[in-house]
């Protein structure tokens, strides 16, 4: 079903300087399938006085080795421009800790 393809876009998309590196892309391309989760979504207040969106994902792969590997994308619009922003994070607890940080940008 394209999982390894789909971790290598999702990699890809990635804006952030802490996003996975060599190593993960490696081992995703031994992904064999995958689901992606919703996690949360919501509209925070940021500088200007602008609302700006979040969205977090979960990409779940499976690999060959019977492993599990997952990726946690934060999708935003707390830029200074408000444009479109994609990060991704190794750990949840990455991902959601980067989304508060830019919530509190004011």
């Amino acid at each position: 079903d394209n999982s390894a393809d789909h971790a290598r876009r999702v990699l890809r998309r990635a804006e952030n300087a802490d996003r996975p590196g060599e190593r993960t892309a490696r081992r995703l391309r031994l992904a064999f399938a995958h689901h992606i989760t919703q996690a949360f979504g919501r509209l925070c207040p940021v500088e200007g006085g602008r609302d700006a969106g979040f969205t977090l994902y979960e990409h779940q792969f499976l690999l060959l080795d019977g492993s599990e590997v997952s990726l946690w994308e934060v999708e935003h619009t707390a830029t200074p421009d408000g444009r479109h922003m994609c990060e991704v994070y190794e750990t949840e607890s990455a991902a959601r800790e980067a989304m508060e940080s830019r919530a509190r940008v004011r």
